[in-house]
């Protein structure tokens, strides 16, 4: 529950964006910001309730900000070489989904090679963000050479990741239809239309970030166990 603000703000910027205008990248950026923030405050507790220790959930807001430069300045690069990437080997009808990795830690993506793809953003993220734990800055090759160090049980968790996903996007789908029949429909308020729309999109968001974090964490504690 910690983490729904966060998402809300996420989810409503995510739309301020999507409408375009000078308002667009500004409200991406807080997006990203505020669904990385959410993921910090899932993942403290996930290691929590693993028996783990972290100093995730004492970090000043000063100081989860400058995180928050360190992690996703270079997961967006990763983002544009994987969409280059994808692009340039022409095995997907849609590459563009491969920009939108991180995005999908916690929305729905557009494609079952996205949903796999953002498990996988989601895998680095989380070890960038453990790095913090060592007082060190977080460092993108650092953790995919944990990754692949751990990839004997990372990688089955990346795709159960992904599997979760792709189960979640057709009941997601359904009450993204009955979100839209009500829009449609006559005689309810446009404040409910909008309240409903909102709590649709945090729901699946919160339940698609719980499992994402759950997951993962789950298969790096059985690493550092092995």
């Amino acid at each position: 529950m910690e983490a729904v603000p966060w998402l809300m703000l996420a989810a409503s910027m995510r739309i301020v964006a999507f409408a375009g205008g000078l308002i667009a990248v500004p409200a991406l950026i807080i997006a990203n910001v505020a669904l990385l923030l959410a993921f910090v405050i899932v993942a403290w507790r996930m290691v929590l309730i693993s028996d783990g220790q972290s100093g995730l959930g004492q970090l000043a807001f000063s100081q989860q900000l400058r995180m928050t430069r360190h992690v996703l300045l270079p997961i967006l690069g990763l983002l544009v070489v994987a969409t280059v990437a994808a692009a340039a080997s022409g095995l997907f009808t849609r590459p563009g989904t491969f920009m939108l990795g991180f995005d999908g830690i916690a929305f729905d993506q557009h494609t079952h090679a996205g949903r796999v793809w953002s498990g996988f953003v989601a895998a680095i993220v989380l070890l960038m963000v453990l790095q913090v734990d060592e007082s060190a800055k977080p460092s993108l090759f650092r953790a995919m050479r944990e990754f692949m160090r751990r990839i004997r049980w990372l990688l089955p968790g990346v795709l159960l990741v992904g599997a979760s996903a792709i189960l979640l996007a057709p009941i997601q789908g359904w009450f993204r239809l009955w979100i839209r029949d009500i829009w449609l429909g006559q005689g309810v308020p446009i404040g409910v239309k909008a309240l409903l729309s909102l709590s649709y999109v945090v729901i699946f968001a919160t339940l698609r970030l719980w499992l994402t974090v759950a997951i993962l964490v789950f298969a790096l504690r059985q690493s550092y166990r092995a």
